[in-house]
C-alpha cells in the first residue's frame, strides 16, 4: 500500500512523466519499489512518478550503464549472446543506436532481437528519466558490406 504524502512533501520530490504506451500501459502500473518510487498518480495520458532527485539521477545512470555494458561486451566479443555483433555505438541521449553485425549470424540468432528490445527499453527509460525527447532510431549495418540493411524506430507507431 502506498503511503500518503502531503502536497508540500510531493512538491519537494522529482517527477518523472511516463507517456502512456511508450513502455507499457500506464493504467496497469504497479509500484514494486516503494523505497524508490514514493508516490505515483495518473494524470491525463501520463503516469507521474514521484521520487527523490538522487533516485532519479541514480536511475538515469543505471539505464545508461546497461547500454554501456552491452557495448563493452560487444568489444570483448567473448560471450555467445553477442556473437553476431561486431560493434555497437550510440549518441549521448541514446536516440541513435548503431549496430554492426555479421548479418548471416544475426539473421539466425533469436537472442539478437531480444537484446535489441532490452537496450531500446533502457534507452527510452533513460530519456524519460532524463526528461529528454523520447525516440530511438536503431540502425543495423552489415559488417562485410558496411551497408545499412535494417532501420527501426521506437516507440513504434500505433
Amino acid at each position: 500500500m502506498e503511503h500518503e504524502h502531503s502536497k508540500e512533501q510531493l512538491a519537494k520530490l522529482s517527477i518523472v512523466e511516463v507517456p502512456d504506451g511508450v513502455i507499457g500501459n500506464i493504467h496497469q502500473f504497479r509500484n514494486f519499489d516503494p523505497s524508490r518510487i514514493l508516490h505515483y498518480e495518473l494524470k491525463e495520458d501520463r503516469l507521474l512518478i514521484y521520487m527523490e532527485e538522487s533516485v532519479r539521477v541514480e536511475s538515469i545512470n543505471d539505464f545508461h550503464s546497461t547500454v554501456e555494458a552491452f557495448r563493452y561486451e560487444v568489444e570483448r566479443g567473448v560471450r555467445p549472446e553477442v556473437e553476431a555483433f561486431r560493434s555497437f555505438t550510440y549518441n549521448a541521449d541514446l536516440s541513435e543506436l548503431k549496430f554492426t553485425v555479421d548479418r548471416e549470424i544475426f539473421e539466425q540468432d533469436i537472442t539478437a532481437e531480444m537484446i535489441e528490445i532490452s537496450i531500446v527499453e533502457d534507452a527510452i527509460k533513460f530519456q524519460i528519466y532524463s526528461r529528454k525527447p523520447i525516440g530511438v532510431q536503431v540502425y543495423y549495418h552489415d559488417d562485410k558490406t558496411k551497408l545499412l540493411f535494417e532501420q527501426r524506430a521506437y516507440p513504434e507507431s500505433r
